[in-house]
């Protein structure tokens, strides 16, 4: 070791032993989202992209992407986002009638809005709130 600044032999890197690793094929692509929707539904029932008000605080408002399984008196929403196996649902009791009380919420904010995107077609309004 006459170079300081030459490397010991026991920090060296030996040679690799064994045989070469095969490289694996990619999988083919699969559209995932689908494959975990019909799971959701499955398990949770009916699929709902809705407006949500403070109703529901638990799964937060805004438009957001539920399940709702009706029953006679509850209705049981489910917020589940990304990998069904992995995460977990966020889950909320409500009565019947406020559960029809927000779909008919919705059903006025979808009618409000296409007559606003109507109207911008037409050129009639040109800027606005919805």
């Amino acid at each position: 070791m006459d170079d300081l600044l030459d490397i010991p032999k026991f920090l060296r890197k030996g040679k690799k032993r064994g045989r070469p690793r095969k490289i694996k094929e990619s999988p083919p692509e699969i559209n995932l989202y689908e494959e975990w929707d019909k799971i959701k539904q499955k398990k949770y029932g009916t699929k709902y992209n809705i407006l949500l008000d403070n109703k529901f605080r638990r799964i937060g408002t805004g438009l957001r992407i539920i399940y709702v399984s009706e029953k006679r008196k509850w209705v049981h929403v489910v917020s589940h986002a990304g990998n069904p196996y992995t995460t977990q649902p966020i889950r909320v009791r409500l009565l019947k009638r406020k559960w029809e009380d927000t779909k008919k919420s919705h059903e006025k904010y979808e009618n409000r809005c296409k007559k606003y995107f109507e109207g911008l077609k037409d050129g009639t309004k040109k800027t606005g709130k919805v």
